[in-house]
């Protein structure tokens, strides 16, 4: 049986997910994989801290919550949370899937427990039809806050939709990015002060990034729609 690519222009899958921590989420995933008969050169598994095993010295090392930034268009004041250690490590995850994806032209990131419906790759393969990555550098195919554009009743056609000021991303769940985003977002990503989603907004707005949300959203979160629980411990 032949294997199969994810859909163009999507060069390369990067997947935020521990097996050791998450094992019944790494196992959905690559049955899931499996039984798509996705080939396995073009997904890449990574996630090497944990909240658990993330020292302080570490984390403080990146996280700053005093941190003084640069204004940006559209974004009045960051959020600056508190962090956790765990919620450190998952950025620290996700800057070096960043470095790590800058090499391809499109790649997309999931984070371990996104849910696959079963239309989802031929609504994929749909949806990136509709487009050409020379006119965006960064795509949201999810939403679990509920942002959506506003569309007339009754229309559910797939489209994409400009986003909201200064919400470029909705969630971090699953997106995808042009490898050049990729480069100038790992460049400026440390020290930080917020969650990843608020960070990454940050770092969209920050480097004026061309951005566009699906609707419907294609996917679902399971740690918000009672799936799993969370690991951010």
């Amino acid at each position: 049986m032949s294997l199969r690519r994810w859909p163009a222009p999507i060069d390369h899958v990067y997947i935020l997910c521990n097996a050791e921590k998450e094992p019944d989420r790494a196992a959905y995933l690559h049955g899931w994989l499996r039984d798509n008969r996705i080939d396995p050169s073009c997904t890449t598994f990574l996630c090497k801290t944990y909240g658990t095993t993330l020292s302080a010295k570490e984390a403080m090392a990146c996280y700053d919550p005093f941190l003084t930034r640069r204004p940006v268009e559209e974004l009045q004041s960051p959020f600056h949370s508190n962090l956790r250690k765990s919620e450190v490590s998952l950025l620290l995850n996700w800057h070096e899937i960043a470095v790590t994806a800058q090499q391809h032209a499109v790649a997309m990131t999931l984070e371990s427990d996104v849910r696959f419906p079963p239309t989802f790759l031929e609504d994929l393969t749909t949806a990136l039809g509709l487009l050409t990555m020379d006119d965006v550098d960064f795509l949201s195919i999810t939403s679990l806050p509920h942002l959506r554009p506003t569309r007339a009743a009754g229309d559910t056609t797939l489209r994409w939709f400009q986003p909201f000021p200064y919400f470029r991303t909705r969630t971090c769940d699953a997106m995808i990015f042009k490898g050049s985003m990729l480069k100038k977002i790992a460049g400026t990503m440390f020290p930080c002060a917020d969650v990843l989603d608020w960070e990454l907004n940050y770092q969209l707005n920050l480097h004026k990034a061309r951005c566009l949300w699906l609707d419907p959203p294609i996917l679902t979160q399971g740690s918000g729609t009672g799936v799993y629980e969370t690991t951010l411990v």
